[in-house]
């Protein structure tokens, strides 16, 4: 019979009880709980930074208004913004000149739900009236008051900030 010393048994059992996911296992069982309450502040706070010992933890994701304002404000091209526009102001004709790709900008918008066409959107003349082909929908008015509305309150957020 093979006499085991404790250094065996330390050998063997050794890696096994000082392994990194034991440890690990270990701690976030001893810490649970600071752990969980800081995560739960963290997030109930909307903080962006935080230092614990060494380490920083940081926020990178955008804030909600944030991102609904760079959906809002980039959600149609400056083409498009810009027939929006003039369709809003309903009292003045809007001529235009066909060697854009308007119709492609119009096609967009009908598609959006932005704008209604009156007439085919193929079958532009090559210039003409804007406001004789297409008209802006009450959808098309909500997002342009939306848009100028955030694209306002940024500008003054940022000059507040400066």
């Amino acid at each position: 019979m093979s006499d085991h010393s404790i250094f065996d048994w330390v050998s063997v059992l050794g890696p096994i009880l000082l392994s990194w996911p034991l440890v690990i296992t270990v701690a976030l069982l001893f810490f649970y709980r600071p752990l969980f309450r800081l995560l739960e502040k963290f997030s109930r706070n909307n903080i962006q930074k935080a230092k614990i010992g060494p380490f920083e933890i940081e926020e990178s994701e955008q804030t909600y208004a944030e991102s609904i304002k760079l959906l809002l404000t980039s959600f149609v091209s400056e083409n498009e913004l810009d027939h929006l526009q003039q369709l809003n102001n309903e009292k003045e004709s809007v001529p235009y000149d066909s060697g854009t790709s308007i119709s492609a900008d119009l096609k967009r918008l009908s598609t959006l739900g932005f704008i209604n066409a009156k007439t085919d959107l193929d079958q532009l003349p090559h210039e003409g009236e804007l406001n004789h082909h297409v008209e802006l929908t009450e959808k098309g008015k909500k997002y342009l008051t939306l848009r100028d509305n955030l694209v306002t309150s940024q500008l003054s957020n940022q000059d507040q900030e400066e």
